[in-house]
């Protein structure tokens, strides 16, 4: 009994087309950091923000902390807080992929 070849290759080429698919990234498309409105927050004490990436079956869900004076407060790479000094700044985070941004003011205080 003979094979037809062509035969063979229909459930080759499905496996192929089905990787090739269902392998596509998926693109980020917005950011946003997630916090229980508050804004201040006491010299010396930690606080973590935590961010949410759109869409949620997003590739590439990286994303970056930045604060505008890290003298006021500095933020790891998680997005842990940490307050040093008295006054405010402006904590940001941006994915890594499409470059999406969102921010948040924080206000250290000093508790007397």
């Amino acid at each position: 009994m003979k094979l037809n070849k062509s035969i063979l290759l229909i459930p080759i080429l499905l496996v192929l087309v089905f990787f090739l698919t269902g392998c596509n990234p998926v693109s980020v498309t917005g950011v946003s950091i997630l916090y229980d409105d508050f804004s201040q927050i006491v010299a010396g004490m930690t606080m973590q923000l935590t961010v949410e990436v759109e869409p949620p079956n997003a590739s590439n869900k990286a994303v970056t902390w930045t604060s505008s004076n890290p003298g006021i407060a500095t933020v790891n790479a998680t997005g842990w807080v940490t307050a040093v000094a008295k006054g405010v700044t402006i904590i940001t985070v941006t994915t890594n992929n499409g470059s999406f941004t969102d921010s948040v003011e924080i206000e250290v205080i000093y508790i007397y």
